[in-house]
């Protein structure tokens, strides 16, 4: 590996170009280029992807921008760059090379350009919306003809509303203004999207970027970019982190520091009563507004930890005992405080609450305590922690670590779940013998077709889970809402309730039926890691092989694809009686006589609902 190649990869993979111009990480795009091959060779972990890149504009710098913050984000992209202004001709044209290039996604930037019908001024709200809705149904339209032709996923820009107020102080006075009727074409896209498209939110980037530096006429006029230059970055940042999060890619839990981090001063030195978390004082208040972050993210489903060089019992007394901190002692997944390296820390964090350490983010202070930890772990995301404590929040938001590619409830309710964790490993400790334990659980299991409404959640397993994952197949929504309603495809979603909480989805399963053969593929089988040795595998393998009775199939074949964090699962199916056909070197197939089954013994309270007929 020569020097050269070396010193790109470190810095891809370090995202040091983060802070980079967008002149300087074009410029890194031509060299990855240039040596992409060797880069691949070296890097077999990182998935390829098939991206297109259309648009109603100039995409061309957009294209090469993007290419960085892909692979620091894992993904190999293979890039297929659209016309200029070429974005309805290469969908509305079924020989187009876009078709023929088949992309996993489809990056689609529009601008407020494009909008040539508005409602006159003094039209009513009523004849304003009729106008919107008229406009975004032939867009959903137009959209749903790409979509019958290729099941890419769509990306697409929202309307970044322009800084050109020609109404003046009007303009959010009048319900006909232009402003508004951009807003409105905004929210009812959002009503009425489909599944397979999502937006990138180019309204909120703008805002956030500065709409005066988001906008460039003299770039438009000269070269018909659809924003500055410099807004390139932070653009291609967000697009990567979707793709990411879309694939899996994601990040659980926020650990903390607590001195400096969440409060000002030194427990240890300063007392209870001396730390700064005072209302009336703006770094308090500081410390303050960074806790009520904190809580935001909670609430949305992020894990919070801490890892903190302190005396436990101290250090919980604050969340406990202090009259103005806002967070509790429940609010956090996991404590630890004590005198160790951070490192060793943070891994015992990640076995308590059994994720990975890709799934980490770390936040604390100290340079010297984040550079410890980018070197030992360099696979947690270490946020670059300003010295003005008024600037934390900020600093986390335009991480952008947490940007996920959807909501569920389960995900509303993960801390909820962890804490009921807490409680059965009480039980199980007092329970004679693990049989016994689980009976003591007193679990509830549904298995049954997944329902339209499940099938977001349906999804978001499928491509976030790594460890109970057979084939680390993934799916988009799009892709999944068709096998929904393919009558040779089963689409099976399996629920878990026990004592002390209740899990919603933890287990989606896809079965491909080949009547012809009278056999059952199992494509998809993955489970959530929050259940592991409860049973749930083989009450799922009973339901599947009495499936597979009641409908006339002989044989169930599955496979195993080896992967670095599913060795979990490596000896599944001989664990069920299936016999081995075929091997590679990262994968073997296997095959069940369903005659030859024997049933497992399960320990759950009530029958199976939803059972198929």
């Amino acid at each position: 590996m020569t020097t050269d190649i070396k010193t790109i990869e470190n810095t891809i993979f370090s995202k040091s170009f983060y802070s980079w111009s967008a002149s300087e990480i074009m410029g890194l795009s031509r060299k990855i280029i240039k040596n992409q091959s060797e880069i691949l060779a070296n890097h077999p972990e990182l998935v390829q992807k098939r991206i297109a890149i259309c648009g109603t504009c100039n995409i061309r710098f957009i294209s090469s921008g993007l290419i960085p913050f892909l692979m620091a984000e894992g993904i190999f992209p293979l890039i297929f760059e659209g016309k200029f202004n070429g974005l309805s001709s290469e969908i509305l044209s079924s020989d187009s090379d876009l078709y023929a290039f088949d992309p996993d996604y489809l990056i689609a930037i529009t601008d407020y350009r494009d909008i040539h019908e508005f409602p006159p001024y003094l039209t009513s709200i009523e004849k304003v919306r009729e106008t919107a809705n008229r406009r975004i149904k032939e867009s959903v339209h137009f959209w749903e003809y790409f979509h019958q032709r290729c099941r890419s996923k769509v990306l697409l820009t929202n309307i970044a509303i322009p800084n050109r107020h020609i109404l003046g102080g009007l303009e959010a006075n009048l319900v006909s203004g232009r402003d508004v009727f951009l807003r409105i074409l905004n929210l009812t896209f959002l009503e009425k999207k489909p599944t397979f498209l999502t937006f990138l939110d180019q309204e909120a980037l703008s805002a956030d970027f500065g709409k005066d530096r988001w906008f460039d006429d003299s770039e438009w006029f000269i070269s018909k970019q659809p924003f500055a230059l410099e807004a390139i970055p932070i653009f291609s940042l967000t697009i990567a982190k979707q793709i990411a999060a879309d694939i899996g890619k994601i990040r659980k839990c926020l650990i903390t520091d607590l001195d400096n981090t969440l409060w000002g001063g030194i427990l240890g030195d300063d007392g209870i009563n001396g730390i700064n978390l005072d209302p009336n004082d703006p770094i308090g208040e500081s410390f303050l507004d960074f806790q009520k972050t904190l809580k935001l993210y909670k609430d949305r489903g992020i894990l919070l930890a801490v890892c903190s060089k302190n005396d436990p019992v101290i250090a919980k007394e604050v969340f406990q005992k202090h009259p103005n901190c806002i967070l509790k002692t429940e609010d956090f997944s996991a404590f630890i405080a004590n005198w160790e390296d951070k490192p060793i820390n943070i891994q015992k964090i990640a076995s308590q609450l059994n994720i990975g350490l890709d799934s980490l983010v770390f936040f604390d202070d100290n340079p010297a305590e984040r550079d410890l930890v980018k070197k030992v772990l360099p696979m947690v995301q270490v946020i670059d922690v300003p010295e003005d404590p008024a600037e934390f929040s900020m600093a986390l938001i335009r991480s952008h670590c947490f940007d996920w590619g959807q909501l569920t409830v389960e995900d509303l309710n993960r801390s909820e779940t962890l804490r009921a964790d807490r409680k059965r490993s009480e039980l199980g400790a007092i329970a004679l013998n693990y049989e016994d334990y689980l009976k003591a659980l007193e679990m509830r299991i549904s298995i049954a077709k997944a329902l339209p409404y499940e099938l977001n959640r349906f999804t978001q397993l499928i491509n976030k889970t790594n460890q109970f994952n057979l084939r680390t197949r993934r799916y988009n929504e799009s892709e999944i809402t068709a096998m929904a309603t393919d009558p040779d495809k089963v689409l099976l979603r399996v629920t878990l309730q026990d004592k002390f909480s209740d899990y919603g989805i933890i287990s989606a399963i896809i079965l491909n039926l080949d009547h012809s053969r009278k056999n059952i593929l199992i494509d998809t089988w993955v489970m959530s890691c929050r259940v592991f040795k409860r049973g749930i595998e083989d009450e799922v393998m009973n339901y599947l092989i009495a499936f597979a009775k009641d409908n006339g199939f002989q044989t169930v074949e599955g496979e195993y694809v080896c992967s670095p964090r599913n060795g979990l699962v490596a000896d599944l199916y001989p664990r069920y009686g299936f016999k081995m056909v075929q091997q590679s070197d990262i994968s073997k197939k296997y095959i069940l006589d369903i005659n030859d089954y024997v049933p497992c013994e399960t320990w759950f309270n009530f029958e199976l609902k939803g059972k198929e007929s």
